[in-house]
Parts: C-alpha cells; structure tokens; sequence
C-alpha cells in the first residue's frame, strides 16, 4: 500500500469525492481528514471504506501548528478548502479561507515532507485578473510556488458540476443553462463533475516517474484523464 492521503476540505463536494475516492483504492491504507468540527462519517461518506478514515480536529487559526506533527513524511495531501465571498461574510474573511489557510497547509507539508500535495484553484486563476475570486487564486498558486514544495500541482476546473446547493446561485443557474449544450463547449471551459476532478487529481497525485515541482492540471487535462 502508498500509505497515507490526507485532505483538508473533506466535507465540501469535492472533498467528500477525495475522501471517497481515495478511500477506495487498494493502495491507501488511510486517509486522514483534517477538519474543524465532528463529523458523521457514515452519513458524510456513504461510499467509502469507513474503516480507513481518520478524523483529526484542529483550531484552524493555529492550523500550521497543529497539523505539521499529523502528516507522515512521504504521504500525498489535497487542499479543497474554499468558500464564497457571500459565505465568508466579506472579502478579508474570504482570502483568509481561500489563500491563507491554504498557505498554512503548504507550509506543514512543506515541514513535514510531504510528497505531492495538489491544490483546487480555479480555471481563471491569474494573479492580475480584474475579479476577485480569480485574483485570490492566482496568487494562492504564486505563493505556494514560492514555498519551493517537493511537488505541488494545482486543479483549476471550469463550472464544477455536483456542488450543493451553498449559495452559489450565479452557477447554479449556469449549471442548468449550460447542461444541455456542455459536450458542445470546448474541454477548456466545458463544465465538469466534482468526481471526475477528484478522479483526476488522485491519478496525478499518485503518477510515479519525473515531473515538475509545480505544474497545472488544467479543465481539459481533467476531461481528457476521466473520459
């Protein structure tokens, strides 16, 4: 077995898909959910193997502190943290779940030599584009880059289809507008499920072989890894 995965973010879609996933593969003999409050595996996470989930909670304002000594050297690590501006109440609170807390992850990766971690931007992740969300996730791959990590790729989906319903009504009704007419799109903005994202980050996560330190795995990467 490769050992241990950890995610922090399980209980979003796409975490729960990491969670799920992962759990499933004979190669992982664990996968470590980092959270902040109790969770009901069983209901939580129907579909996995219960019985290789770990549950560790922490303060996230001490994350970096606390998680270091919870990560086994030579583990892989997921990041699926993220909110909304509306969720998180203003922008400052918004950049601190969606870059800040992110950093602090990397960094205790970082310490405890971790050996792949993948991170979910954004397809418009650009550290100089005009909105917001974009903005923040461009500069969450440029600081994490500058971390100088073992090997971090970054996921950047388009519209990611399977989220609940949190809030995001702008692509919500996108969601449903462009369902009809998705396999038309180009893969580079086509929409895509929070499964086949997981299924592609996992298979990145655990490729063998030579590969960048830092590199992206791109909306079209993803529908050409999980058709």
């Amino acid at each position: 077995m490769h050992g241990t995965a950890v995610v922090v973010g399980a209980t979003g879609a796409l975490g729960k898909q990491l969670v799920t996933q992962l759990s499933q593969r004979g190669d992982v003999a664990n996968v470590i959910l980092i959270a902040r409050r109790e969770l009901n595996l069983p209901r939580d996470f129907p579909d996995a193997i219960i019985s290789k989930l770990q549950i560790h909670l922490i303060d996230f304002d001490q994350l970096e502190q606390q998680v270091t000594a919870l990560l086994p050297s030579h583990s892989v690590a997921f990041v699926a943290l993220g909110t909304t501006k509306k969720q998180a109440g203003s922008e400052k609170a918004f950049y601190r779940v969606d870059h800040d807390l992110v950093l602090s992850f990397a960094r205790a990766c970082k310490t405890a030599e971790v050996s792949r971690l993948g991170v979910v931007t954004a397809h418009g992740a650009n550290v100089d584009s005009a909105v917001f969300y974009n903005r923040v996730k461009g500069e969450v791959e440029r600081d994490l880059q500058a971390l100088a990590l073992t090997s971090v790729f970054f996921a950047r989906p388009s519209l990611l289809l399977g989220r609940p319903k949190d809030g995001r009504f702008a692509e919500q009704m996108a969601s449903v507008l462009l369902a009809p007419a998705a396999s038309l799109l180009p893969k580079s903005v086509r929409p895509i499920s929070t499964q086949r994202v997981a299924a592609a980050m996992i298979e990145v996560a655990f490729e063998t072989g030579a590969c960048p330190a830092s590199f992206v795995l791109s909306n079209a990467d993803i529908h050409q890894r999980t058709k």
